[in-house]
C-alpha cells in the first residue's frame, strides 16, 4: 500500500467511524438493537477496533428493528445523512440497507447506471425469520438469492465477466424489459418474500443477502454483549464462534498478506470532511 493509499483509508475510515457513532447514539436513544457484524465484528474482537486494511462498516438489525431504525429516521429527517433502501428507489438494488454521508461520493462499478449517488456509508444488514422446517428453509434462502439476483440484472447492464457470462446476464436484462419485469416488480416481490416468516417464532434467522446462504439461530445473536471498537463501546452477537466461523473459518488467524484487500473504488469524494 502506497503513503498515498493509506492516507485515503485512514481517511474513510475516520468518516465511518463518525457515521457509525451516530448510527449507534440514534439507535441507543431509541431502543434499536444493533450488532457489528461480519469484517467489523472480527475488528472489535481481533483488533479492538478496524482491521487494518478495511475500509467498511457492517451493523446488523433484526427485522423488526431495522423497521424502527427507518421509522425513526423518516420522522427526524436528516441534512447530514440520507437512507437507503429500495423501498426508497427502485434501482437502489441491494437488499440491505445503508447509512450515507451527504456531501460525499463513493462510485463503484454500477454507479453510472443509477440515478442515485452513493456517499461514504455504512451498511445496515438485516436478521430474517427463517421456517423451523430445514428442508422449507433451504429452499427460502435459495429463492431468495436468486430473486435477489434477478433484480439486480434487472437495473444493470454487465462489462466485468467473461464474454459469456456478460452476454448471458446482458440478454437477461433485454428479456427482461420487454416483459416489462422492472426493478419495482422484483423490490416488491422480494420484500414479500424476506418477509414471509415475519411472524414466526421459530428459532432461525439470517442475513438473506449473504451469498454463503449460512443460517444462525436467534441466541446466536441475542443478548447481544459488549466490545471494544477504537474508542467505544458496541454491541456484538453473543456467540462470536457460531456468527463467524460458518463465514470466515479460523477468524483469529490473519489471512495471507495478498488477501489483505479494500473495496475498488471508480472514484471517492469527501466532500467537506
Amino acid at each position: 500500500m502506497t503513503n498515498q493509499d493509506e492516507v485515503t483509508l485512514n481517511h474513510i475510515k475516520e468518516i465511518e467511524y463518525m457515521i457509525l457513532k451516530d448510527f449507534i447514539e440514534i439507535c441507543d436513544n431509541n431502543g434499536i438493537e444493533y450488532y457489528l457484524i461480519y469484517g467489523t465484528q472480527i475488528g472489535a474482537i481481533r483488533h479492538q477496533g478496524f482491521i487494518p486494511w478495511d475500509d467498511d462498516v457492517d451493523v446488523i438489525l433484526f427485522r423488526e428493528d431495522y423497521e424502527k431504525f427507518l421509522k425513526v429516521m423518516e420522522e427526524n429527517p436528516s441534512d447530514k445523512y440520507t437512507i437507503f433502501d429500495s423501498r426508497y428507489d427502485n434501482e437502489y438494488f441491494f437488499q440491505f440497507g445503508r447509512i450515507s454521508l451527504n456531501g460525499t461520493y463513493w462510485a463503484e462499478y454500477w454507479d453510472k447506471q443509477v440515478s442515485f449517488k452513493l456517499g461514504i456509508h455504512i451498511d445496515l444488514f438485516i436478521l430474517d425469520n427463517l421456517p423451523d422446517n430445514n428442508l422449507k428453509r433451504k429452499l427460502h434462502i435459495q429463492r431468495c438469492y436468486y430473486l435477489a439476483r434477478m433484480y439486480s440484472i434487472s437495473v444493470l447492464r454487465f462489462d466485468n465477466y467473461s464474454k459469456i457470462v456478460n452476454l448471458i446476464l446482458n440478454l437477461t436484462h433485454s428479456l427482461f424489459n420487454i416483459l416489462h419485469l422492472s426493478p419495482k416488480y422484483f423490490q416488491k416481490k422480494l420484500y414479500k418474500l424476506f418477509t414471509k416468516y415475519d411472524k414466526s417464532s421459530g428459532q432461525y434467522v439470517t442475513d438473506l443477502t449473504l451469498m454463503e446462504k449460512v443460517t444462525f439461530k436467534r441466541d446466536d445473536y441475542k443478548p447481544p454483549k459488549k466490545a471494544q471498537f477504537e474508542d467505544i463501546i458496541a454491541n456484538i452477537p453473543n456467540d462470536d464462534y457460531n456468527t463467524l466461523t460458518p463465514i470466515y473459518g479460523d477468524y483469529m488467524q490473519l489471512p495471507p498478506e495478498e488477501d489483505r484487500v479494500a473495496h475498488i473504488l471508480n472514484e471517492i469524494d469527501f466532500g467537506p470532511y
